[in-house]
């Protein structure tokens, strides 16, 4: 029997599927004992009328007892019910035996005393075996449904998680970029329009990608370029930026604001010095497999180098974008942050092809 039809399927469907199995039932011992004697209509007949009791407690154990009790850990309680009742469905069925099959169809045996130890067993085996297959359904499709309620809570506390993350955005580049934009109107720069322009740009992919699970990564790479475009028009020539992307760009997916943070922190660290100039070189490749994105900057001359790797290139952006790779991508990502001398390095592998 298909165990989710049978427990989780509407009434009609459960009458419907325990009809098939009682049928089932009195059929196989009709012929179990009906054929040694070749009489397999009156087998029939007696196990007509004999199959009530064990209706009645498989219905009170399967549909009563296991939801109210043992499903609820009282599993003491349900154990002395089980016995209980198959002790006094036993009796009962001994009473039909000898007051209804023997005395009515099958006069010529003699009736056994209602508790004679050997028949009594035998009532209770045969209960024993009536309620099995519900029973272990019945069980079957209670684990089955605690494991899928276990994973719904999970992936709900997971995408809770994401959620959060995603939406830990830092207003700091907007501010710093509002305030170039005031600099720019105040000297009637003929770069203000553009800023604005692309600041609308950057907040309508912010506010409207950032709950969205996958985006294709063209899009994504767009989104790095507009913000480097700001970047760039905030520090006019003082940085020499070399960008590039290569391979299957177009028909991969990724998901959204997973690089950002690195480029942010790459130009955090090589504009630190407010005259120094600056270098900062990004690389982008995709392949059928993998995604593989390098960013490495230059440091100014009096950037502390005492700092071990992680203190250095940490802040809660990065937190945030490890947190979300662990998520995301268990087993299926390689960050590599180099600290050198004079330079950052960072280098982060996506294996991206289960994400379409």
């Amino acid at each position: 029997m298909n165990d989710l039809v049978l427990y989780s399927g509407s009434r009609s469907q459960k009458i419907k599927m325990y009809t098939c199995y009682w049928l089932g039932y009195i059929i196989l011992f009709s012929l179990i004992q009906g054929l040694p004697t070749a009489d397999f209509w009156r087998a029939l007949s007696n196990e007509c009328y004999s199959v009530l009791p064990k209706i009645l407690f498989v219905l009170l154990i399967v549909e009563v007892a296991m939801p109210k009790l043992f499903f609820r850990k009282k599993k003491m309680l349900f154990i002395f019910c089980y016995v209980l009742s198959i002790l006094i469905f036993a009796f009962i069925q001994r009473l039909i035996d000898n007051y209804i099959i023997i005395a009515y169809y099958l006069t010529e045996w003699k009736s056994e005393p209602l508790f004679s130890a050997p028949v009594y067993l035998y009532n209770v085996i045969k209960l024993q075996f009536a309620i099995t297959i519900p029973l272990s359904i019945k069980l079957v499709y209670y684990l089955a449904e605690e494991k899928t309620k276990v994973q719904t809570i999970l992936s709900e506390k997971l995408q809770a998680e994401l959620f959060s993350l995603r939406n830990q955005f830092h207003p700091h580049f907007l501010f710093n970029v509002l305030n170039s934009l005031y600099s720019k109107i105040l000297s009637k720069s003929d770069h203000s329009a553009d800023i604005v322009l692309k600041i609308s740009d950057f907040l309508r992919y912010s506010v409207y990608e950032v709950n969205t699970k996958n985006i294709p990564l063209e899009k994504e790479i767009e989104y790095l370029k507009n913000y480097i475009s700001l970047q760039q028009l905030r520090f006019d020539n003082r940085l020499e930026l070399s960008f590039s992307t290569n391979g299957i760009i177009e028909s991969q997916v990724i998901e959204p604001f997973l690089i950002l943070p690195f480029i942010e922190n790459s130009f955090k660290y090589c504009l630190d010095n407010a005259s120094s100039p600056a270098w900062i070189t990004i690389s982008i490749t995709a392949s059928e497999e993998w995604l593989v994105v390098k960013i490495e900057n230059s440091l100014p001359s009096d950037f502390s180098n005492t700092a071990n790797t992680e203190n250095s290139y940490s802040g809660v952006g990065i937190t945030n974008v490890k947190r979300r790779l662990e998520l995301l991508y268990p087993d299926q990502h390689i960050l590599t942050i180099k600290n050198e001398v004079d330079s950052f390095f960072v280098s982060l592998k996506i294996k991206i092809n289960d994400t379409h």
